[in-house]
């Protein structure tokens, strides 16, 4: 198990510019820090060796280590202002709620701390209220992913709870006698009772509060018409989650303006409970989207503290690197902090190679249980899964926050991944289980193999991040010759693909080296610092969806989902589209007539190039250079039609399979050794104005060329590419 933990402020620095580090720990007494330049990272016995480089900083020698909390769950927050909550003499609240988890533990829908009242579930999944000590429970239990309005009043001594349908039937209520107190200083919080306590499972929707009793087919009457609740003499607070659905702010339509904030990112732009498929778009109609979806287990932000600064030199060169914690002396248990050194910000490094490293999918992808949590993982590798200390303590320690390649407490899925948490897998050298036969590595620890191919050849080169291309864009990539993309850049933003798409079309040349590139959407929001969101929407392979009329995202109002299905297929850009997967063996290619096209001269240099040759027929990943997620050319969805088809990959196992978004009819000649669009196709094409495009399609193409250390003719290929592209003619 992993002793301590950490997490950077940010996962791209430039020289000059200070890092703030967070570290957590989970037995480690001390602990101290050095900076180190990673180069490669794959420990396997047959990799070229794993290799660091120490970078001469004083941070500050030996320090204690401390127990940091982790506190998940979403929720809203608001402070009393003039006294407003603390002076209420008597009271209806109404909140329509639709319950996804119940059962187990007290779920709070809403709390008013220092008077002491409370409406939740129960453990048993009964509808409650709490004023001082007087309990009172609903006879009728909740029915999970069921709207109902909850009335809660009281006046005169007396509490009443209602539960009502949609169509304002009552189902059950109770009252007694309580009394109101007040005992401090008074803070509503929705869907939690507080920070890591009594966190609500479900959609809740726009609470409205008012100065006065009222009977509980009243306060539905004057729910079903939102637009005149501000209006009322008797309101007090109408938390109306339809607005600044963006952000972070909860906004108060009354006069009172007692606005709020959420924390740990509940989805927002979630149907409520008045849809009934009107509109699929929150934008046009955001009355109809007054919902958040709470989760017990969101975790965006594990705001800890700032244990020590990383001051960058002035003069580091750009690269991937690490503050690495050793506790306790013990270096095989260090704890690596990874990020970029970026070039400069107002001022090019000069380096015409730009490696772009996927944080996106970093993202996508973090503290991910693939291993043990999604069924069908074994099956999809064709072996057991192999399990190291990283993985186990994920598994216990489910606090840290998921991948979106799980799915909630509830079943709901995880619309939202963060940097401001510690990120357990992305480190170097940790094996996956998605790496296919061999290395079995995957993300980070795979993009090595690029990185340690670059420092082998001697390339003078820089390293942005997904986030430093949406921030900056083209203006930045202008620098470049030449950009290397990573072995699996599977997410992207509009900001992202726009930069790419026009860094090729005004003569920038892109080295697209994985698979499955540019597939699903993601959108970043300033509102939201180091936090991205993606909806699965329409087709893609995929473990969840994001529910009926829930496919814009919230930060953007995006239509979320497949690039394909955005209208820009990842052909347009790179000349391939995502084929299969399957994560157990990988294929040479089948070198084709193409091959000896003259304008692929430079490309075969000192390569056989032979038509039916198999090329590539080895490697750390699977064994052969086209694997685990596969690209192909077509021609009908976007591949330019003068694209060379250099190679292509042939009888995959079946274990590859066709995706869901090519999958029409389901027939049973859709898997690997059946179906001819099951392939990774090597393509060549060249653009208007010195742009050009070499795509591999294969995220096991890197573990190939890092096979008998960099001496092999797909890193001979690769070097060929790259030499040319870096030639501004």
């Amino acid at each position: 198990m992993l002793s301590l933990i950490a997490y950077t402020n940010t996962l791209s620095a430039a020289p000059g510019e200070t890092l703030a580090v967070k570290v957590g720990s989970y037995g480690a007494q001390v602990y101290h820090a050095d900076l180190r330049r990673l180069i490669q990272g794959d420990r396997h016995p047959d990799a070229p060796g794993y290799k660091d480089e120490a970078i001469a900083l004083d941070l500050g020698g030996e320090r204690k280590a401390r127990r940091q909390p982790i506190k998940p769950g979403s929720y809203v927050r608001i402070e009393d202002r003039g006294d407003v909550l603390a002076d209420l003499a008597s009271f209806t609240l109404a909140v329509p709620v639709q319950p996804t988890l119940v059962g187990e533990t007290e779920r709070t829908i809403f709390h008013l701390a220092g008077i002491g009242l409370e409406l939740l579930i129960d453990g048993e999944g009964h509808a409650c209220a709490k004023l001082g000590e007087t309990w009172l429970t609903l006879a009728t239990p909740v029915v999970c992913g069921k709207w109902m309005l909850l009335v809660l009043s009281f006046d005169k001594g007396r509490l009443r709870l209602a539960s009502l349908t949609r169509d304002s039937e009552i189902i059950a209520q109770d009252e007694a006698a309580a009394t109101l107190r007040q005992s401090g200083a008074v803070t509503a919080l929705i869907a939690a009772r507080a920070s890591g306590e009594c966190h609500f499972d479900g959609k809740i929707d726009s609470p409205v509060l008012f100065a006065r009793a009222m009977e509980p087919l009243e306060a539905a009457a004057r729910l079903a018409l939102p637009q005149r609740l501000s209006r009322l003499p008797d309101l007090v607070a109408f938390w109306d989650f339809s607005r600044a659905i963006d952000g972070t702010e909860v906004v108060d339509a009354s006069p009172h303006q007692l606005h709020g904030k959420t924390w740990q990112c509940p989805a927002r732009a979630m149907t409520g409970w008045r849809w009934v498929g009107q509109c699929h778009d929150w934008r046009q109609m955001p009355e109809l989207y007054s919902a958040m979806h709470f989760h017990a287990d969101d975790m965006t932000d594990a705001q800890w503290e700032t244990d020590f600064e990383v001051r960058l030199p002035d003069d580091l060169k750009s690269g991937l690197y690490a503050i690495r914690l050793v506790p306790d002396g013990d270096e095989a248990a260090a704890y690596h902090c990874v990020f970029a050194v970026r070039p400069p910000r107002r001022s090019p490094s000069g380096n015409t190679v730009c490696l772009l490293l996927p944080t996106a999918s970093y993202l996508a992808y973090a503290n991910h249980r693939l291993g043990l949590d999604v069924p069908g993982t074994e099956v999809g590798m064709g072996r057991l899964v192999e399990i190291d200390r990283h993985h186990a303590f994920l598994q216990e320690h489910p606090e840290l926050g998921f991948s979106f390649y799980e799915v909630h407490a509830d079943g709901s899925g995880v619309f939202h991944s963060s940097r401001n948490r510690p990120v357990v897998d992305l480190q170097p050298g940790i094996k996956g289980f998605l790496g296919g036969l061999g290395s079995n590595v995957w993300q980070l620890t795979a993009d090595t193999h690029i990185t340690g191919w670059l420092e082998h050849q001697g390339v003078a080169y820089d390293v942005i991040t997904d986030e430093d291309l949406h921030r900056d864009g083209l203006a930045l990539l202008r620098r470049y010759h030449v950009v290397l993309t990573g072995t699996h850049p599977e997410y992207h933003s509009l900001q992202m693909l726009d930069a790419l798409q026009g860094f090729v079309d005004r003569g920038g040349r892109l080295m697209y080296l994985g698979g499955n590139g540019f597939y699903w959407r993601i959108s970043f929001s300033d509102k939201h610092p180091g936090v991205i969101e993606c909806r699965r929407s329409e087709a893609g392979i995929r473990p969840w969806e994001p529910g009926l009329g829930q496919f814009h995202h919230a930060f953007t109002g995006e239509y979320g989902g497949l690039w394909r299905r955005n209208g820009r297929p990842s052909s347009e850009l790179a000349g391939l589209i995502m084929s299969s997967q399957g994560f157990d063996r990988s294929e040479p290619y089948e070198l084709t007539e193409a091959a000896s096209d003259p304008s692929a001269d430079f490309i075969f240099e000192g390569i056989d190039r032979t038509a039916g040759r198999k090329f590539g027929a080895f490697g750390l990943s699977g064994g052969g250079a086209a694997g685990m997620e596969i690209d192909r050319a077509d021609f009908a969805l976007g591949t330019p039609r003068d694209a060379l088809i250099l190679g292509s990959s042939k009888s995959h196992t079946d274990i590859y399979l066709m995706t869901p978004e090519d999958m029409l009819d389901p027939t049973p000649d859709m898997s690997g050794t059946q179906n001819e669009t099951i392939r990774a196709d090597l393509v060549y094409f060249e653009k208007e104005g010195g742009g050009a495009v070499f795509s591999v399609g294969s995220i096991a193409w890197a573990g190939a060329m890092a096979w008998n250390g960099y001496d092999n003719e797909v890193a001979r290929m690769t070097w060929n590419v790259l030499r040319r592209f870096d030639k501004k003619a």
